[in-house]
């Protein structure tokens, strides 16, 4: 063998450093996530259109590309509506519940979707028609927040909290005609109910059981992408709470209509977040919604890229709350058309009454 030169060791040891640094950063980016990205920091949830080809790519090994028209002709509609620009509408002004979360919601039900899809034998099988009727709802799922320029008397979206659902069966009503599923509004306007709390899921009235797990998969959609959003924590402080206090979430009338204070405060709502998680979101996911949740893992090559950002906001959580810091949080939150509309002016007043009751 010919001697290595010390002068060569030196630039071949560089070289290593060099390239160990590139992988270093490699594998740091991998782990990276973008605010406004989902949970692969590949589809930008603020552009529809960028979404719409990942689910037109999903939608296309099982429907046709009249079905994926459709599907197409939502995602127009839903961005004109929620950006003020369909007639009769009002822009969407609610900070938490806007187009990023319908967005990441409409992808997550797709995966979701197919992923079921392809474990199904042929009797199972939810059918093209309903694996487009699931990318509908989960589009149009949250649009009762946006109020109507004239006949709503509320001054924002988040006011209707407690009836957006009923609201968005309201607007599907008159959608659906103009792409012609007339036929569907029935189905669809029950299914909606699976994204919400206004009527309990055993209430739902279905015929078809894969309709009812069409419900399930796209109810599960719902909660697996909100809080997989990699700043779920700081949102939950700095738009869900603003809303819930303008929706009239942060109490209740008990029976004996004496008010029950919830959150006194967003650091509040935080406190409460892993106890709703282990109360509400693991026992509708598993048991109500019957774990269709676990599909997800067959969108990842077996790893569940939304239970695993879940977990990691979560645990983050749970270290904030040991060691009572909440300035640990840290992920800054860009101003979005929708937070730019909401009257974060109106919470001041209104949380105070709520921390000092009369």
């Amino acid at each position: 063998r010919c001697p290595i030169s010390r002068q060569t060791k030196k630039i071949m040891l560089m070289q290593h450093t060099a390239l160990r640094k590139v992988s270093l950063m490699r594998d740091e980016s991998m782990r990276f996530r973008r605010n406004e990205y989902d949970v692969t920091d590949r589809v930008n949830l603020r552009k529809p259109s960028m979404v719409f080809s990942e689910v037109a790519q999903i939608m296309s090994e099982f429907c046709p590309d009249s079905m994926i028209d459709k599907v197409q002709n939502a995602f127009e509609n839903l961005a004109l509506l929620y950006r003020g620009k369909l007639p009769g509408y009002e822009a969407c002004d609610v900070p938490y519940h806007d187009l990023q979360h319908i967005m990441d919601v409409a992808l997550a039900s797709a995966r979701l979707i197919a992923s079921y899809e392809r474990r199904q034998r042929s009797g199972n099988r939810l059918g093209a028609e309903r694996i487009m009727l699931g990318v509908i709802l989960a589009l149009f799922h949250d649009c009762g927040y946006i109020r109507k320029t004239s006949g709503d008397k509320l001054q924002n979206g988040a006011e209707y909290t407690l009836t957006h659902i009923r609201r968005g069966a309201d607007y599907l009503k008159n959608y659906l005609p103009l792409i012609g599923l007339e036929d569907q509004i029935d189905l669809i306007t029950g299914l909606i109910h699976f994204t919400g709390y206004e009527v309990p899921i055993e209430a739902i009235d279905l015929d078809d059981p894969r309709d009812r797990t069409l419900g399930y998969l796209v109810g599960s959609a719902d909660l697996l992408a909100q809080m997989a959003d990699r700043c779920y924590l700081e949102k939950c402080r700095d738009r869900l709470y603003p809303e819930f206090v303008l929706g009239g979430m942060t109490s209740r009338i008990d029976v004996s209509g004496k008010t029950i204070t919830l959150y006194q405060s967003p650091e509040e709502l935080l406190e409460k977040t892993p106890e709703f998680y282990r109360k509400m979101v693991r026992p509708r996911l598993d048991d109500k919604f019957q774990r269709v949740a676990d599909y997800a893992a067959d969108c990842f090559d077996g790893q569940n890229l939304y239970q695993d950002e879940i977990d990691r906001n979560l645990s983050y959580l749970d270290q904030i709350l040991k060691e009572k810091d909440f300035s640990l949080l840290r992920r800054e939150l860009e101003e979005t058309p929708e937070s730019r509309l909401f009257p974060y002016e109106r919470i001041q007043t209104t949380a105070t009454e709520i921390r000092n009751p009369a």
